[in-house]
């Protein structure tokens, strides 16, 4: 009974809302989920199908290792990713799986009419009910000539973004007599989660109410002050009560530090063509050095360094430790551009036992 009073005593003597949430989900004993984000990556002397057969196989092993969620990217013009029609890419891994949640990471809205988006996700839903996410994100196109094909008149501005998932959302929910109406669509309430690597998509994220996707290899400067907008600004919604933060990180576990290291320097490479260029080559199969790197490449490669996990399942246990102390997430999601299944098997395994142990 003394122990008991102690602890009450404790708990009520913390002002501050943010410790007490800490230590409240420390004491129910709560495991971080974990997660894919696959990019479909298409590698040299692959064809489309390859890279989306691959993305498959992908999809399923996570299934088998009790993952909880294996989303897939929007990017277009480049030749090395294969999932710009995401959607198609989503329908096709649902048809190949059983029981994982399968979505969208996710789907850039200026790039679409918010009510097709419904259409799309909530016919997905209605096919494979309990199992379809969709993640809506706002990243600016860099290519001037494939934003002006995409967009035509949508607003990619952090306001015109709310507006957008708002409108999303009261497709997929009940309709109002004289509203156009998503069919399919109305009430599959297809669960939505925010994604973005800015202060202004942690604001939506609250306003909203909904889980907040952070991807930290894009950002890791903004990650700390985003997510404490995001909980500190969080408005409970239909959808979610509480918050609930989701964090990217890219992830090359191995056996050995330096079959690690070596596997990295594909996925370094990889990140650098994503955010720098060029569209028009596939990726290469082969890891390489990074002295070919020019000056604003290895800046990229620097910046996203300390927001990942590289090396054996022991090395990084203490990085991930302070992960998890410093930004408590509820479940982290793994980008990795590896081309070797073998690789690919052991890395998320490795994953999975560390992060769930």
């Amino acid at each position: 009974m003394q122990n008991l009073f102690a602890s009450l005593f404790l708990l009520l003597s913390i002002s501050n809302k943010k410790t007490l949430e800490i230590l409240l989900k420390e004491r129910k004993g709560d495991r971080v989920q974990v997660s894919i984000l696959n990019l479909v990556p298409r590698f040299e002397g692959e064809e489309v199908k390859d890279a989306i057969d691959q993305a498959t196989r992908i999809a399923q092993l996570a299934e088998e290792l009790g993952y909880d969620r294996y989303w897939v990217a929007e990017h277009h013009n480049f030749k090395g990713i294969a999932s710009s029609a995401s959607e198609l890419v989503v329908q096709h891994l649902l048809s190949h799986t059983n029981t994982i949640r399968i979505g969208a990471g996710g789907v850039m809205l200026p790039n679409h009419l918010p009510i097709q988006v419904a259409e799309r996700y909530g016919t997905l839903e209605c096919l494979y009910p309990g199992r379809v996410d969709l993640g809506l994100g706002r990243a600016p196109e860099t290519d001037h000539m494939v934003a002006q094909v995409l967009r035509h008149d949508n607003d990619a501005s952090a306001s015109g973004f709310l507006k957008t998932v708002e409108e999303i959302r009261d497709f997929l929910g009940s309709s109002e007599d004289g509203q156009v109406v998503a069919y399919p669509g109305e009430d599959t309430n297809v669960p939505l989660y925010i994604l973005g690597s800015s202060t202004s998509s942690a604001y939506v994220a609250a306003k909203l109410g909904l889980p907040y996707s952070f991807a930290t290899h894009f950002a890791p400067d903004l990650a700390k002050e985003a997510i404490e907008i995001y909980r500190e600004n969080f408005t409970p919604s239909k959808q979610q009560k509480e918050p609930y933060l989701i964090l990217g990180l890219i992830v090359t576990l191995a056996e050995t530090l330096e079959k690690a290291q070596q596997l990295h320097q594909m996925n370094q490479l990889a990140h650098v063509n994503l955010v720098r260029g060029p569209r028009d080559q596939l990726l290469n199969a082969n890891p390489q050095t990074l002295d070919h790197l020019g000056s604003a490449e290895k800046i990229i490669v620097k910046t996203a360094a300390g927001m990942n996990l590289v090396g054996t399942k022991e090395s990084v246990q203490s990085k991930w430790q302070a992960f998890k102390k410093e930004y408590q997430p509820d479940e982290i999601i793994a980008v990795s551009y590896l081309s070797q299944m073998d690789d690919i098997k052991t890395s998320y395994r490795l994953l999975k036992e560390l992060v769930q142990s």
